[in-house]
């Protein structure tokens, strides 16, 4: 999927990262998504989902951030972008962390 797409279709806000990998070129982040923040969410199904997104290819990648990646301890999802194969995830806990990276493929586990 592009991740124009992804963007597009799925409401990240409020949802929260559990763990985030960056090796061999893809960016890894594990998720627990808000479900109840989507679309075709009904009442009665889960709230939350454990989602994994793989984001093929990445290049240019940057974490700026107080506290290291592997500190993240389910950081709130503030705002995902993407304009120009440039995703940008803006995460907040005790402090705001922004990783950005450049990508045009995701693949959702």
């Amino acid at each position: 999927m592009l991740v124009t797409e992804l963007v597009k279709k799925i409401n990240f806000n409020d949802s929260c990262v559990n763990e985030l990998v960056y090796a061999n070129g893809t960016v890894i982040l594990n998720i627990d998504l808000c479900m109840w923040k989507q679309n075709e969410y009904q009442d009665g199904d889960p709230e939350l989902k454990e989602v994994i997104l793989k984001f093929l290819n990445s290049t240019n990648y940057n974490w700026d951030s107080e506290k290291r990646e592997d500190e993240i301890d389910y950081d709130s999802i503030v705002d995902v972008t993407c304009e120009e194969s440039t995703v940008k995830i803006v995460l907040e806990d005790e402090v705001v962390s922004i990783l950005t990276f450049e990508c045009s493929e995701v693949q959702i586990d």
